[in-house]
């Protein structure tokens, strides 16, 4: 198992942040707002489920909250779904997003935890790509 750890400050704050990730509204302005057809469902609950797909690009996510603590901390899995089938994996991948109130907004620390991470693989460059677009948020 390896770790990814990323951060970004966002200038809004830590409530702010927080429901960027578990409002579909707002969560569609910064994930993927490139591909069009991107459908996103949170059930922001511990047990509830969070999946985002993109039909037209054949990709997506889905995962299963494992925490939520309001303006605070998101927990869940995470399944790459590709052309609509959630992708074999040999082992539970985890994200966990952390907020944290700094002097100009909200500290956001990302890690994503998995057995199939490689170096310079995708997912760096994934979580990059959607957390520099999720900093300029407002």
């Amino acid at each position: 198992m390896t770790t990814l750890s990323f951060t970004r400050t966002v200038a809004v704050p830590p409530h702010d942040a927080f429901d960027a990730w578990v409002d579909p509204g707002r969560l569609a302005t910064w994930w993927w707002p490139h591909l069009s057809d991107t459908t996103y469902a949170v059930d922001a609950r511990e047990g509830g489920t969070l999946a985002i797909e993109s039909p037209t690009a054949g990709i997506g996510v889905r995962g299963e909250f494992l925490a939520v603590e309001p303006a605070s901390l998101l927990r869940f899995t995470w399944n790459w779904v590709n052309d609509g089938e959630v992708a074999a994996t040999t082992g539970g991948d985890v994200v966990e997003v952390r907020f944290a109130a700094v002097d100009n907004g909200t500290e956001v620390t990302v890690e994503h935890t998995s057995d199939e991470h490689v170096t310079g693989g995708g997912a760096e460059q994934g979580w990059n790509d959607v957390l520099d677009r999720y900093a300029a948020i407002s």
